[in-house]
């Protein structure tokens, strides 16, 4: 088990290279179990290779339980179950396909 620490919505990160923004946070129901992704959009406008960006979805794991506690930032804190079975990895990564088509799927931990 892992903790993981939600990050605010629509709030723009800055990098040196450019910007994301998380625009969602949901729950994919799978073999029984609630899988979290966050859906987030990455812009490179500020780099010396040019710009870009995309559509990016990040997936923590399974949730064991949700928002249970708050960090000391006052952020609130689940317990995830990394997502390692490479089948569930391609079954969970298809599904979300359908739903948000030409999105980079990355899973924690992989």
């Amino acid at each position: 088990m892992e903790q993981y620490i939600h990050q605010e919505l629509e709030k723009e990160v800055k990098s040196i290279s450019g910007s994301y923004t998380l625009v969602e946070e949901g729950c994919l129901s799978y073999r029984g179990r609630e899988v979290l992704y966050v859906v987030g959009s990455a812009v490179v406008d500020s780099s010396c290779c040019g710009v870009g960006g995309c559509r990016f979805i990040n997936i923590p794991g399974y949730v064991v339980s949700w928002k249970r506690e708050k960090d000391v930032s006052g952020l609130p804190v689940s317990e995830i179950d990394p997502i390692t079975e490479e089948d569930e990895r391609k079954e969970i990564k298809n599904l979300l396909d359908k739903k948000y088509p030409y999105s980079q799927i990355n899973f924690d931990n992989s």
